[in-house]
């Protein structure tokens, strides 16, 4: 694949690094502060008021406060949390009319189980960008693309990730997508070891310009333009972007960032010959990483640390971090295999849920069947009756056998959708013992179906027989009282 250009880069003075970090935190953390509690709209956010189940509020509102609070979850690690906000929006989904909502609502479950199992993170994906583009809102599109390619990248698939986020970059609008889409750019093009795309995407998701406006957003582009510079070697750049990023992931308490942050930092300090700071950074980043039960991180940190100590000379730590990483290993063995069962019941609450909203579906459906076999057979039934009760129109028995025979297939029709969830239910799904009870029906109604034919026939013809007696006479009527006139004016042309 071909690289993208490199942007420009920021210069680079060593000498005076270390000065304009202190300077830049400074700076960054007044601005921090002064922008504290004023994210603005689209930040993901708890939902502490509980909006999401408020049944007063619009369904547009519940939605909304729902999916906020889905990702602050999923930025906060709160895996449970966001499973349950998931089941419920599923709960709300037949509600929904727009496909703006389900859209969302399946991307939200597909947030939910694509850390512990991404092909159903992936159906779910799917299934939400089929909404979203039968929505038209080209946010949303890049929205359901750039998740989509998220999940190909953390099953390693990065080339394929590449391209659903370039999807997405030409969808995106938003500040915040955009800068979500560079940063995984970023990360891809660095794991296939394009670094100079992976500059460019880096500094490409540099454009939130204060933590307030989105902390998750700029912690993690700080991040990655960090990862960026300690790949192409400056590590002074490296060391600045990671401390910014260690200081809002701080300050807003982003956990997923920070432990990434923190093992960052360790290796640049590392590298450059400084293992004490290393090992200090390390055995932060191990704490939070624990605090947040993130196994992947901590097996990473005590990685790292095992390195740390025996740059330190301190063989009997780089021992014991070496075992905690070993022990760590085989948690995480067992953790997945754990994690398949809490998979296998999440799934089973996902198909409880799909097949409790398609039987609702089902149902609408088969309620509004009903409706219309009433409405068609009251008309065709009316018509029946007009007919019959008309005084002037003489009906053919052909038409009425017809008429009869469309009335017994409405008839037939409508008993068919108001009896089959009990026949379903009675013969336990049986396909056989359903078509026999349909035929019963039918053998039922065709004996009946005759008799009617044969009543309402007899009526007709009686009816149609008065009618053309009815005709004749006033037809013999007009010819005999017409008779005289014409007699006498033949008598004055004969004169």
């Amino acid at each position: 694949m071909q690289q993208k250009p490199l942007a420009v880069r920021w210069p680079r003075h060593r000498t005076c690094a270390r000065t304009r970090v202190i300077g830049w935190l400074i700076s960054g953390a007044l601005a921090t502060t002064s922008l504290a509690g004023h994210a603005q709209y689209g930040i993901a956010q708890f939902d502490t008021l509980d909006v999401r189940h408020d049944r007063s509020k619009p369904m547009v509102v519940r939605v909304e406060a729902s999916k906020s609070h889905a990702v602050a979850c999923l930025y906060a690690g709160r895996a449970e949390e966001l499973q349950n906000t998931a089941l419920f929006m599923l709960d709300l989904a037949p509600e929904m009319k727009a496909d703006t909502l389900l859209a969302k609502t399946y991307l939200t479950v597909g947030y939910s189980c694509k850390e512990n199992d991404p092909g159903k993170a992936l159906e779910y994906m799917y299934k939400a960008l089929e909404y979203a583009e039968r929505s038209g809102k080209p946010n949303l599109i890049g929205w359901v693309e750039k998740e989509t390619g998220i999940v190909f990248k953390q099953m390693g698939q990065f080339r394929e990730a590449i391209t659903w986020l370039e999807r997405a970059e030409a969808h995106v609008i938003s500040r915040d997508e955009v800068n979500r889409t560079a940063c995984h750019m970023s990360e891809a093009y660095d794991e296939l070891g394009m670094k100079d795309s992976a500059m460019f995407y880096a500094q490409r998701s540099n454009l939130i310009t204060a933590a307030g406006m989105d902390p998750y957003g700029y912690a993690r582009s700080q991040l990655i333009l960090g990862r960026a510079y300690a790949a192409m070697g400056e590590t002074d750049m490296a060391e600045l972007f990671f401390q910014k990023s260690i200081a809002v992931c701080d300050s807003f308490d982003i956990v997923r960032v920070m432990p990434t942050a923190l093992v960052g930092l360790a290796r640049v300090r590392l590298a450059m010959g400084d293992p004490n700071a290393a090992i200090t950074l390390g055995r932060r980043a191990l704490a939070v990483a624990e605090q947040a039960t993130n196994l992947p991180s901590s097996i990473e940190v005590t990685a790292l640390l095992e390195q740390a100590y025996h740059a330190a000379g301190q063989p009997d730590s780089a021992y014991l971090s070496l075992k905690k990483h070993s022990l760590l290993q085989d948690s995480l063995v067992n953790v997945a295999a754990l994690s398949k069962v809490e998979n296998m019941r999440f799934g089973q609450q996902l198909k409880d849920k799909e097949e409790e909203a398609a039987h609702a579906e089902a149902k609408a459906e088969r309620s509004r069947n009903i409706q219309y076999g009433i409405i068609a057979l009251a008309v065709i039934t009316l018509i029946i009756f007009l007919l019959m009760l008309s005084r002037s129109s003489v009906v053919g028995a052909r038409a009425i056998k017809n008429l009869s025979l469309v009335a017994l297939l409405l008839v037939f029709e409508f008993l068919n959708l108001l009896l089959h969830p009990l026949l379903d239910r009675i013969t336990d799904h049986s396909p056989l013992l359903m078509l026999l009870a349909m035929v019963c029906i039918a053998g039922l109604l065709i004996p009946m179906h005759h008799r009617m034919e044969t009543l309402i026939t007899n009526m007709l013809v009686s009816k149609n027989n008065r009618v053309r007696l009815e005709a004749a006479k006033r037809t013999i009527e007009e010819l005999e009282g017409g008779g005289t006139p014409t007699a006498s004016s033949n008598e004055r042309k004969a004169e």
